[in-house]
């Protein structure tokens, strides 16, 4: 499933950015779609992103704005389901969400081993979250043949979430989800992104 969202009228719960407030619109319609069959309201869920290092506090060496090359470690975000399948459950995950960016902002090495997530979360409770809602897929991937017309990651996995920014001011969501529970994830997201004011958004299902 892809989308494209366009910005409407102000969210009934704040929200700090695009990406916060689709991220955890992303992740409440995620666990929603696989309670109870594999989400427990007393489960523990996450929410995983990178964040970009370049410029921030407590890099020694300090690695500067205009650093070519990757630069960016993992944030990890937990709740307990319930929160997010409360009435509220995106204002709950977007504070939950929120927390951690600020905690990153000030300690953005504290998980420089991401990569041992693996070992412990349960995957099938993760939403991973790739890409950026400032990324100009489409501005920038111009390999000679003219702007293309549709940019998408090849190879997702169950429960990830990919961001570009769109055409026209827009942000793109591409969303894999397994075909068990797609249809209850893309019904949730569309209704709380109009219930919530956050955008309206346009989907294509695969």
């Amino acid at each position: 499933m892809s989308g494209h969202t366009t910005s409407g009228k102000a969210a009934t719960t704040p929200m700090s950015s695009s990406f916060v407030a689709i991220a955890a619109v992303a992740w409440a319609s995620f666990v929603r779609s696989k309670h109870p069959s594999v989400i427990s309201t007393n489960h523990d869920v996450y929410l995983f992103f990178f964040i970009d290092c370049r410029g921030r506090p407590g890099i020694d060496p300090p690695v500067s704005e205009n650093y070519f090359g990757t630069c960016i470690t993992g944030c990890l975000v937990r709740a307990m389901a319930h929160d997010l399948l409360a009435v509220d459950g995106v204002g709950a995950a977007s504070a939950a969400i929120q927390r951690e960016v600020r905690r990153a902002a000030e300690d953005p090495l504290a998980l420089w081993d991401w990569l041992d997530i693996v070992s412990w979360v349960p995957l099938d409770k993760m939403v991973s979250i790739n890409g950026s809602t400032r990324f100009k897929a489409y501005e920038v991937a111009n390999f000679g043949w003219g702007a293309p017309s549709r940019t998408e990651l090849v190879t997702m996995s169950d429960g990830r979430v990919v961001l570009v920014a769109a055409k026209n001011g827009a942000v793109q969501a591409s969303v894999c989800m397994h075909l068990d529970h797609g249809s209850a994830f893309s019904s949730h997201f569309l209704s709380s992104l109009v219930d919530s004011c956050v955008c309206s958004t346009i989907f294509d299902a695969n």
